[in-house]
């Protein structure tokens, strides 16, 4: 059986929990569901993630306390109903410490991070609490360094694909990130929720390339759409899937895109 059973990109904005859903918001939930159900199908025993808001400045953290308990507080949605988040995980200790070294091994700084109280972020809590409702899953997470370029995070993705391959761990690869990031900046209800205009036209023209699994066109293209569309860490998860090796799955398929709060974000699963 190979290490990489399948991968999935998933949006981390907590608006998929409303009681009170915009349709595309209760859509991407479902969508996030089945992906956790294809996870658990593919025999996945450790989702290796990478979120877009555990952010980082210096060298690339990663997890290593075995269990991590608590409640997130939302620091801009805290009024509503999604706004706090109970949360359970266990950390794979075993492959996390495995893929610090590697990372430490092809050149990049990594830095094993254990501390009580560890402000988890929004956007891992969320993925986990939709893919993972019942806490099957193990964990081995990385921060996403504001910093790094192309070939440093394809690297994180080469380097956590060679910890799993050698404890023999069956991984499913989860990188939790919206696409384009145009908020919209007043109160809305969730029946007014769109994607500006351009920004829709570049995440679609974008999807198309991914699900076309045209790899090197996404990569040439990722920097334009990040200036145009106001990308999400500048699509930084798309080079450390890459470097995973989703192109050597099978297939890549778009399961929903549409709007959270103006941003646009999608669910895409590479099986």
């Amino acid at each position: 059986m190979p290490e990489l059973a399948m991968a999935a990109l998933v949006p981390g904005m907590p608006h998929m929990l409303a009681a009170d859903a915009a349709p595309s918001w209760a859509r991407l939930r479902d969508a996030t569901r089945r992906t956790g159900d294809r996870l658990r199908a593919a025999g996945v025993e450790t989702l290796v993630m990478v979120s877009t808001q555990w952010f980082t400045v210096l060298g690339h953290q990663v997890q290593t306390d075995p269990h991590l308990v608590g409640e997130h507080c939302d620091e801009n949605w805290y009024g509503y109903d999604y706004g706090r988040q109970r949360y359970d995980i266990t950390v794979d200790t075993e492959l996390a410490f495995g893929w610090a070294d590697a990372i430490d091994a092809r050149g990049l700084q990594s830095r094993k991070t254990r501390y009580e109280c560890f402000p988890v972020d929004n956007g891992t809590v969320t993925a986990m609490n939709l893919l993972d409702p019942e806490h099957r899953f193990r964990l081995a997470l990385v921060s996403c360094n504001l910093y790094a370029g192309v070939d440093a995070m394809r690297v994180l993705g080469k380097a956590a694909a060679a910890a799993a391959s050698q404890l023999g761990r069956r991984i499913g690869v989860v990188a939790v990130s919206g696409l384009s990031s145009g908020l919209i900046q007043q109160w809305i209800s969730p029946g007014e929720d769109r994607i500006a205009d351009d920004h829709e036209a570049w995440d679609r023209r974008m999807l198309d390339l991914v699900i076309s699994r045209k790899h090197d066109d996404v990569l040439e293209l990722r920097e334009e759409y990040a200036r145009a569309a106001q990308v999400d860490s500048q699509l930084r998860v798309y080079p450390f899937l890459a470097g995973t090796g989703v192109d050597t799955l099978e297939s890549c398929e778009l399961l929903e895109y549409g709007p959270i709060w103006g941003t646009g974000a999608a669910v895409v699963n590479w099986q």
